[in-house]
């Protein structure tokens, strides 16, 4: 049948230091967003070429409960690490949160969002959103 699209759900963590930029980047890549408990919560639909994709972003704050910081990481296809500024300290600190949850044999990225999400970093921020769910594409189909 042309033109049928195959159809993909990911769940995506969202990790990082500061929970107001976590905050403003879950907003910049999804239309709607909820907290639950000290959860973050949004999703959002993208098209491929060949691919119809859902993706689930749950960012866990500060304040959430140790069960419900855990389950933000429960059948996690994938993290994304947003710091302020990179600093290696930083990085291997959120690098190893994710390896210590989820494994590592996910695709990580981290963005370096700095003091606010003006359009070129909400541009940037796309983009690698969107080579995230490609790779994850990629793991998928092999």
């Amino acid at each position: 049948m042309p033109g049928k699209k195959s159809k993909y759900s990911f769940k995506i963590t969202l990790v990082g230091p500061d929970d107001a930029l976590l905050e403003s980047v879950l907003a910049s890549l999804m239309d709607q967003t909820v907290v639950v408990d000290g959860i973050r919560i949004g999703s959002a639909d993208m098209e491929t070429r060949d691919s119809d994709v859902r993706a689930l972003i749950m960012s866990p704050r500060d304040t959430a409960m140790d069960l419900l910081f855990s389950l933000s990481y429960r059948g996690a296809t994938a993290a994304l690490i947003v710091l302020p500024e990179i600093t290696p300290e930083l990085e291997t600190r959120y690098r190893n949160e994710v390896r210590e949850n989820l494994g590592d044999r996910y695709p990580t990225r981290v963005f370096e969002a700095g003091d606010c999400l003006d359009k070129k970093k909400c541009k940037e921020l796309a983009a690698l959103f969107r080579d995230l769910v490609e790779e994850m594409l990629e793991q998928r189909r092999k």
